[in-house]
């Protein structure tokens, strides 16, 4: 018998797997777009699976009461949920962007391993009450002897969003690093700074 599905996990498997699901939601609706789709996949996706629970402190609720977990994302695809979805899905306008920029100006200092943090506030977005968050977008340009050493985290309404921690880092500097996080999917874009 051929078993070979049964022994392999990881991006090798789930790539195919999401992509066949993509597959199925977009022959039930053909009008979706990319935003639709990924939409449509966030808003089915299973998170009672494998007995992980908020307990088991995997995922986090933010403030528009999507889970989200560093270790399974959304959650688990469920094709038959994504596909029925898809059929009454309402295609979203046009994507819409906000910047805002901030600057610290603070020294980032060695503290011999304690920790030291450098706060940074963004604007908060006035008038965009209709805007709703489907990623954040986070551009760093920071100068450190070890960028290892850092930690960078994005913070709004209790929710963090952990955009590095690699302390094998190698290198000197983040010179507009891109980092994109979906912690704060489906919060209005007034409700709170970052």
């Amino acid at each position: 018998t051929d078993n070979c599905g049964d022994a392999g996990m990881g991006t090798s498997y789930a790539a195919p797997l999401v992509a066949g699901v993509v597959a199925l939601v977009l022959e039930a609706n053909p009008n979706l777009n990319w935003r639709d789709v990924q939409g449509v996949l966030a808003a089915t996706a299973r998170t009672d699976f494998n007995g992980e629970d908020d307990e088991a402190g995997q995922w986090t609720t933010n403030a528009a009461g999507v889970k989200h977990s560093y270790k399974y994302g959304f959650g688990l695809i469920d094709a038959l949920a994504a596909t029925r979805a898809a059929t009454f899905w309402p295609t979203w306008g046009a994507e819409r962007t906000l910047l805002t920029l901030t600057t610290s100006g603070e020294a980032l200092l060695d503290y011999d391993a304690a920790e030291h943090w450098v706060e940074s506030t963004a604007a908060e977005f006035s008038g965009a009450s209709d805007f709703v968050i489907e990623a954040v977008a986070v551009y760093v340009t920071i100068e450190h002897p070890r960028r290892g050493d850092l930690r960078i985290e994005l913070e709004r309404n209790g929710v963090i969003s952990l955009l590095t921690d690699d302390k094998l880092e190698h290198g000197t500097s983040y010179t507009r690093h891109k980092y994109t996080t979906l912690r704060h999917w489906g919060e209005a874009a007034d409700a709170g700074a970052f």
